[in-house]
């Protein structure tokens, strides 16, 4: 569900990696691919090492978990980002978009 993920945009949220590390930072952002981007983050290696990073990307194959903040309405996310998709699928209105060329009749 990346579209619950792209949601989360300046909120701070925890990663869990598929190499048993973890990330905890504010998305700055999520794309298609599930590709995160993170700033501030304290990251721990599998070993329990933890740095402090001024930000960090994360490709989306090596995500293994995500962390919903508890404040964070998953419904209402999920819908706000489909009006936000709409509007811009919309962006032309009634005539935007594609459009299939008038054909002649003979």
């Amino acid at each position: 569900m990346v579209i619950l993920l792209q949601g989360l945009h300046g909120q701070v949220t925890t990663v869990d990696l598929r190499d048993e590390s973890t990330a905890r930072g504010r998305v700055l952002n999520v794309d298609a691919f599930m590709n995160i981007r993170l700033e501030e983050v304290v990251y721990r290696d599998r070993r329990g090492h933890i740095s402090k990073l001024a930000d960090l990307f994360i490709t989306g194959r090596n995500v293994r978990y995500v962390h919903i903040p508890d404040n964070v309405d998953i419904m209402d996310t999920i819908q706000e980002q489909l009006r936000v998709i709409s509007r811009v699928r919309n962006f032309g209105g009634d005539k935007g978009g594609r459009r299939e060329y008038a054909k002649n009749k003979k």
